[in-house]
C-alpha cells in the first residue's frame, strides 16, 4: 500500500499560495504561523531538509510552474516570510481582499510570500498590504484590468514620510532602475497578481502585447518644498500621514519641453502629447496620470497657477476629434462629444497630477483604462485606527 503524502505543512508552494479545503489544515497553518519557529509542523527533520535552498533551482522550478515574472526570485522560506509579519497589524491568515480572476484570497501570509520572492525588505510590508487592499476595492475593477487585451498596468504611488524611511526614489530616474524599494514593491504587486489573482499572461492576463510596466511600476511623489499639496492630502488624508495609491495606467510617455517659459506653453505641450487617438480615454474618458517634473512645476506654479487650475486646463484642452476617437472597442457615448470633439477626462478630478523627478524639463503622462478603472488611495493605519506616517510605528503595536 502506498504511503499517503501529507502536503498540509506548506512546504510546497502550491500549498502556500493555494487554498486548503480542510478546516483542520487551516487551523494547523494558523497555529504554526503564530507559534512555531520551525519550517515544517509535521516533520522533526525540517531544518535539515530546508536550510540553504538552491536559489537557481527554486527560481527555475517556480518559473516552470508559472509562479514568477520570468526573473529570478528569492526563495520564500518561512524564516524570511515571518520577518514581514512584524510590520503588519493583522494575523498571517487575515484575508485583505479577493483578487479576480482566480478569486484568490489575499492573506497577509501570501502577500508576504510574494514580497519575499520579489526581493522586498520586511519593512516594505505596510505599503504592500495597503496596495493589495486598494486593488481589491470594487471601483478599481481588477477583474476588468486583468482580463482586458489592453496593456493597462498597476501603478503604485506612495505619499508621505514613509517614502523617505523606505528610501524610495522620488527624484532623478524614479520610474527607472536602481532603487530597491521602487523596483521590488512594484514587482511584488505583479507577483501578487500572478500568484493570488491568477493573472498569468495568456491565462488570467489577456493583454494582446503587454507592457514593460507590468514588471514594476512604482514610485513616490517628490513632496519636498513643492508648491502644491501632495496627492494623499488632496484626497483627504492628513499631511503628516502616509498613503498608497494604486492606478490602472498604461506605461508613461515623455513630454519634452525645454523652450516654454510660461504655464500655458508647458501645459499646451502636455495637452498635445495626451490628445492621441487610440488610447482608451479617447472613447471612454477617465483618469490620466501627469507626473510633472520639478522644473516644469516651477514654471507653471511660478506663473501663479494652482493645482486646480492645471487640472481644469488639461480637462478642458485634452480633446480628440470624434472621427478619430470612435475607433475603440466600446461604442462612443455621445454625451462625451462637444463640438465634434471628445474630452479625454470626465471632469478635472480625472487628472491625477503629482510631482516627481529630478533636474530636466521633462514631464511624463500616462493614459488610463477609461471609465473601467478608478484609482484608490489607502492610508497607512495602525491597529487602533490612527493614521501613521512611519513604518516604525508598526513595531510599537
Amino acid at each position: 500500500m502506498k504511503q499517503k503524502i501529507d502536503k498540509s505543512c506548506g512546504c510546497l508552494i502550491e500549498d502556500i499560495l493555494g487554498e486548503s479545503s480542510e478546516k483542520s489544515k487551516d487551523k494547523q497553518s494558523i497555529e504554526f504561523s503564530k507559534n512555531s519557529d520551525r519550517l515544517c509542523p509535521t516533520s522533526a527533520q525540517d531544518i535539515k531538509i530546508f536550510v540553504d535552498p538552491d536559489v537557481e533551482k527554486i527560481s527555475l522550478d517556480f518559473y516552470r510552474k508559472k509562479y514568477t515574472d520570468g526573473l529570478p526570485i528569492v526563495p520564500p522560506t518561512m524564516g524570511r516570510v515571518k520577518k514581514f509579519f512584524q510590520y503588519s497589524t493583522y494575523e498571517p491568515q487575515k484575508v485583505l481582499g479577493i483578487l479576480p480572476p482566480r478569486q484568490g484570497k489575499a492573506t497577509i501570509e501570501k502577500i508576504a510570500i510574494n514580497g519575499v520572492m520579489a526581493g522586498c525588505l520586511p519593512f516594505f510590508m505596510p505599503v504592500l498590504e495597503k496596495a493589495v487592499l486598494a486593488l481589491s476595492r470594487p471601483q478599481f475593477n481588477l477583474a476588468g484590468v486583468n482580463a482586458t487585451t489592453h496593456p493597462v498596468a498597476i501603478c503604485t504611488l506612495v505619499n508621505g514620510s514613509i517614502s523617505q524611511e523606505l528610501e524610495m526614489n522620488t527624484e532623478s530616474g524614479c520610474l527607472g532602475p536602481g532603487n530597491l524599494a521602487n523596483a521590488t514593491i512594484g514587482r511584488a504587486m505583479r507577483l501578487c497578481l500572478i500568484n493570488i489573482a491568477g493573472a498569468i499572461p495568456g491565462i488570467g492576463d489577456h493583454a494582446t502585447i503587454g507592457s514593460p510596466a507590468k514588471y514594476s511600476y512604482c514610485f513616490a511623489e517628490n513632496e519636498k518644498d513643492k508648491p502644491w499639496e501632495p496627492l494623499h492630502v488632496e484626497r483627504g488624508f492628513p499631511k503628516e500621514s502616509s498613503a498608497v495609491t494604486v492606478l490602472g495606467m498604461e506605461a508613461p510617455h515623455n513630454v519634452n519641453d525645454h523652450r516654454s517659459k510660461t504655464a500655458e506653453g508647458v501645459l499646451d505641450t502636455i495637452v498635445h502629447t495626451l490628445s492621441t487617438a487610440g488610447c482608451n480615454n479617447s472613447h471612454v474618458p477617465g483618469e490620466l496620470l501627469v507626473i510633472m517634473s520639478p522644473e516644469h512645476t516651477e514654471t507653471v506654479a511660478g506663473d501663479g497657477w494652482a493645482k486646480e487650475d492645471v487640472k481644469n486646463y488639461i480637462h478642458e484642452k485634452a480633446l480628440v476629434p470624434v472621427e478619430l476617437a470612435d475607433r475603440g472597442g466600446r461604442l462612443l457615448d455621445k454625451k462625451w462629444v462637444r463640438n465634434n470633439m471628445v474630452s479625454l477626462t470626465r471632469s478635472p478630478d480625472d487628472v491625477i497630477l503629482v510631482v516627481a523627478g529630478g533636474p530636466g524639463r521633462h514631464t511624463m503622462v500616462a493614459h488610463g483604462f477609461g471609465t473601467s478603472c478608478e484609482s484608490v488611495t489607502e492610508g497607512l493605519v495602525l491597529k487602533d485606527g490612527s493614521f501613521t506616517g512611519s513604518v516604525k510605528d508598526y513595531l510599537k503595536k
